[in-house]
C-alpha cells in the first residue's frame, strides 16, 4: 500500500533585507548611495549636509569660540592666554572623542559623508511601508511580480502516482455513504471517510455542488486521502497517518486557503468569433465574463452592434486560490468602441456601495439600510438603464430570425408562423433562464428538438428549443432563478444550423419575446455621488492605462447566415 506521508505547510516570509554594510562599517546602518551626478539640497555629492553635522559642530566649536572671545578681549595676561589656549584645544579633542562614541559606550567610526539625496533616501527607507487598499488589485500582470507562495498540498497531486487511483464524485444532497457507494468506494472505506469527516464537519447536509475526491491505493483499495470541496476556498482534507499503535487513521482538517483577488486590464478586438476573441485576449474561461458583459452593456449600447471590428477595454477581477484561477469575481469597468466609425464609445462602471454607506432617500431620513439596491453598472453620468424581469437567454448572441407570424418556412416552403426569436450561437453555448420560474417540461419534443419550458408569474411560459443537452440535475418541478444555467445550445430537431429558438407564450398565445422590455433609468443617489465619482476616477485611470489596439480594417459585411427555423409541434 502506498502511504501518503504527512507534511507541514511552510509559510513564505515576506519582506526584504537592506544591502550589506560596506567593509569596515560597524554602525549597523548602510548608507544609501545616490545616483551618480546628482546633487543634494546642500551641494554636490560628497559634501556633508549641515543638518547631518549640526550637533557635532556645536560641541566642537563652543570651547574654541569662548577662548577666542577672551583672547580678543585682551583681559588676560600672556601666561593665562597660553594656558587657556591649551585648555581649549584639549576640550576640542575631548568633544570630538565624545561625539564618536556610541550610545552603548563602544567606539564607532565616523560614517562616510552623505549627500542630501543620500540622507533623504536613508530616511525614506526607515519609514514603514504604508498599506494600500488596492494592493491586491494590480492591473494586468503586476500580481505576477509578487513573491511566490508555498503551495498547499492537494489530493490532486497524487494523480501521477501509478499506485493511486483518484475517484471524483458529486454528492448532490445525497447521504455521503450513498454517494460513495455510487462511486464504487467499499463500504468499510466509506465508513472510515464518514467517521473522520464527522470529527471536523457536519456529515448530514451537503449542497448540490459539493464535490469529493478520494485517493485509493490500487493494491488494497484502501483510502489514503480525500478532499471535500464546498467551494474553491472551503475545502476539508484528510490524509492517512500512522498512530502510536501503528494503525493507520484518516486525520481530517479544514484547509486554510487564501483567496487572492487580482484585477486585470485587457483589450479585446472582436473578430469573426466573439468567444474566440475574448479567449485570445486572455479572458478565459469566458462564460461568466460574457454574462457580466451582457449585464454591463445592456441599455447602454446595442449588443447586436458587437461585430467584427469592434474593440473593448475591460477591467475584471478574478479570484485565485493557492495561485490557481478559481473564477471571475466581477467585471469592474468596460469601454466599448463599436465597429462603426461614427458611433460613439461607451464607458460603464460597476458601482457597489460600501456596506456601511449612509446614503438614503432625501424624502425619508428614516431609511438607514445599506444601498445594495443601487449596485450595478452606471455610465459616466451615474445613470443605469433598468429593465423588467426578462433577460436574454444567450448573452451577446446575434438575432438570426425574429418573431414573424407570416413567415415562409425555408424547409417546408409554406407560410408558417415563426413563434419566437432565433439566437445564433455555437453548439455548447450556455442557455440561461430568462426569468425566475418553475420547470414544467424538459425533454425531446420532435421538430423542436430537446426543449425546456419554464412557467413564470402571470401565466407566462418561456420556451427553449434545439438544445444539445440539459444542465446537470435539471428536472420538472425544479425552481430556477433568473440567469440560472438550464441547458446548452444545440442543433436537435428540424433545423438548418445550431441556434436557440426562444419563445414566449402568454396563456395559449405566442407573443414576441422582444416586447418584454420594461425600460427605465435610475441614477446614483446624491448621498452616494461622491463615492461613485471617486471610484469612477480610479477606473478611468485604469482604463486609460490599457493600450488600445488600432481598429482592424473592416471589410464588407459577411454574408448572413441561413435562417434557422423549426415547426411548432
Amino acid at each position: 500500500m502506498t502511504r501518503v506521508e504527512d507534511s507541514e505547510r511552510k509559510t513564505a516570509l515576506s519582506g526584504s533585507e537592506g544591502p550589506a554594510p560596506p567593509p569596515g562599517d560597524t554602525s549597523g546602518v548602510a548608507p544609501v548611495s545616490a545616483p551618480a551626478g546628482t546633487e543634494g539640497p546642500e551641494g554636490p555629492e560628497g559634501e556633508t549636509p549641515r543638518t547631518a553635522t549640526a550637533s557635532a559642530s556645536s560641541s566642537d566649536a563652543l570651547p574654541a569660540t569662548t577662548a577666542e572671545r577672551a583672547l580678543k578681549a585682551g583681559a588676560l595676561g600672556p601666561h593665562l592666554r597660553f594656558v587657556l589656549a591649551v585648555a581649549g584645544g584639549t576640550a576640542a579633542l575631548i568633544g570630538a572623542a565624545i561625539a564618536s562614541m556610541g550610545v552603548g559606550g563602544g567606539a564607532r567610526p565616523v560614517p562616510p559623508a552623505a549627500s542630501g539625496a543620500t540622507l533623504a533616501a536613508t530616511l525614506a527607507a526607515d519609514e514603514p511601508a504604508s498599506d494600500s487598499a488596492d494592493a491586491d488589485a494590480a492591473i494586468d500582470g503586476s500580481a505576477d511580480a509578487s513573491p511566490a507562495k508555498t503551495a498547499v498540498w492537494r489530493v490532486a497531486s497524487l494523480a501521477d502516482d501509478p499506485g493511486i487511483a483518484l475517484v471524483d464524485l458529486t454528492i448532490d444532497r445525497r447521504p455521503l455513504l450513498a454517494a460513495l457507494a455510487g462511486a464504487h468506494v467499499g463500504h468499510a472505506e466509506a465508513a472510515r471517510i464518514v467517521k473522520s469527516l464527522g470529527e471536523v464537519r457536519d456529515v448530514d447536509h451537503f449542497g448540490p455542488k459539493d464535490a469529493m475526491t478520494v485517493a485509493l491505493d490500487r493494491a488494497s483499495e484502501r483510502v489514503v486521502a480525500y478532499e471535500l470541496a464546498e467551494s474553491p476556498s472551503d475545502v476539508w482534507q484528510a490524509r492517512e497517518a500512522t498512530q502510536p499503535d501503528e494503525s493507520p487513521q484518516l486525520e481530517a482538517k479544514k484547509l486554510h486557503l487564501e483567496v487572492e483577488r487580482v484585477r486585470l486590464g485587457k483589450a479585446v478586438v472582436v473578430g469573426a468569433d466573439l468567444r474566440a476573441s475574448f479567449v485570445d485576449a486572455g479572458l478565459a474561461p469566458i462564460d461568466d465574463v460574457l454574462a457580466m458583459l451582457d449585464d454591463a452593456l445592456e441599455g447602454h449600447s446595442e449588443l447586436s452592434d458587437i461585430r467584427p471590428g469592434a474593440r473593448l477595454r475591460v477591467i475584471a477581477t478574478q479570484e485565485r486560490v493557492d495561485g490557481a484561477f478559481v473564477r471571475w469575481a466581477s467585471l469592474d469597468a468596460v469601454e466599448y468602441f463599436p465597429a462603426s466609425s461614427n458611433a460613439p464609445s461607451v464607458r460603464v462602471y460597476l458601482f457597489e456601495p460600501d456596506d456601511d454607506a449612509e446614503g438614503r432617500d432625501d424624502r425619508d431620513d428614516r431609511d438607514t439600510t445599506p444601498h445594495k439596491k443601487h449596485a450595478g453598472w452606471y455610465d459616466a453620468k451615474g445613470r443605469q438603464p433598468v429593465h423588467g424581469g426578462w433577460r436574454s437567454p444567450v448573452p451577446l448572441a446575434r438575432i438570426a430570425s425574429r418573431f414573424n407570424p407570416h413567415r415562409m418556412h425555408p424547409v417546408l416552403h409554406v407560410v408558417m408562423p415563426h413563434n419566437g426569436v432565433d439566437f445564433a450561437a455555437p453548439i455548447g453555448a450556455p442557455v440561461y433562464s430568462t426569468a425566475a420560474g418553475v420547470v414544467t417540461s424538459a425533454g425531446n419534443a420532435g421538430p423542436c428538438g430537446n426543449k425546456v419550458e419554464i412557467s413564470h408569474a402571470g401565466g407566462v411560459t418561456s420556451i427553449y428549443c434545439h438544445l444539445s443537452r440539459f444542465a446537470q440535475g435539471l428536472h420538472v418541478g425544479q425552481r430556477v432563478e433568473q440567469r440560472q444555467l438550464i441547458a446548452y445550445v444545440g442543433q436537435t430537431g428540424r433545423v438548418t444550423g445550431p441556434h436557440l429558438h426562444f419563445g414566449i407564450r402568454k396563456g395559449a398565445i405566442f407573443v414576441d419575446p422582444m416586447t418584454f422590455r420594461l425600460d427605465g433609468v435610475r441614477v446614483v443617489p446624491r448621498a452616494l455621488r461622491d463615492e461613485f465619482d471617486r471610484r469612477r476616477a480610479q477606473l478611468d485611470a485604469d482604463l486609460d492605462g490599457i493600450p488600445l489596439p488600432a481598429p482592424s480594417p473592416v471589410g464588407p459585411e459577411p454574408p448572413s447566415e441561413p435562417e434557422t427555423f423549426y415547426e411548432e409541434p
